[in-house]
């Protein structure tokens, strides 16, 4: 009875398991129905993520919400103190602390798998993939020129340094911009950035192996 009782939980375990990682492994073509929804009230973020329940975490005195979004698998929002994510792996609101007036003028992106933060010091990510927030200092003196994700990549543009982000990784990946070199038009898909310059054109794709920029004389 025993060995039977194991094969049968064993064999649910399996099922479970398949269960919950087919619909993270979908065609990358096909739009992600959304899992979570967030609202704040009452000094706190409420998060409903679908077939877990609700998951809250209190805001702190005098902090107030800026911007908030939801996509597929993840839910995002950022404050004057802090960078929050909930995802239906972690099934609880995780936080990154930042600095004090750091939050001001920060951009923020959300796709199903990735959450992005940049501001005038450094970029920010949470891979879904991961579980847990990663960080790089941007360039002294560079000024931001777009934070955007798709899918299953992001970038982080700067007027000196192009950071890319892919699911499944830790780490950002960067080229470095020539001098007098303008970015003049980005395109994310899900599994890709294009990123068209003054003098080249830039690509970053998800599969690439190494992991690197290719680029091509635009």
């Amino acid at each position: 009875m025993g060995y039977m009782l194991f094969i049968r939980r064993f064999f649910l375990l399996v099922l479970t398991f398949i269960w919950f990682v087919t619909p993270l492994c979908a065609n990358a073509d096909e739009e992600v129905e959304n899992k979570i929804y967030i609202t704040e009230s009452d000094s706190k973020l409420n998060a409903v993520i679908e077939g877990a329940g609700n998951t809250t975490i209190r805001l702190k005195p005098k902090e107030q919400v800026l911007w908030m979004d939801t996509s597929g698998y993840l839910g995002a929002a950022l404050s004057s103190d802090r960078f929050y994510v909930v995802s239906i792996t972690s099934g609880a609101w995780k936080e990154f602390r930042l600095k004090p007036q750091e939050a001001e003028g920060a951009t923020a992106s959300l796709s199903p798998f990735i959450a992005v933060l940049a501001t005038d010091d450094r970029a920010v990510c949470y891979n879904i993939s991961m579980n847990s927030f990663f960080e790089i200092r941007l360039p002294v003196r560079s000024e931001l020129v777009a934070v955007k994700a798709g899918k299953h990549v992001a970038v982080v543009a700067t007027t000196d340094k192009l950071f890319g982000i892919r699911k499944r990784s830790s780490s950002f990946t960067d080229a470095r911009l020539k001098v007098g070199e303008r970015v003049s038009e980005i395109d994310v898909t899900a599994n890709k950035v294009v990123v068209r310059t003054s003098d080249r054109l830039l690509s970053f794709v998800v599969a690439a192996t190494p992991l690197a920029w290719p680029c091509r004389l635009a």
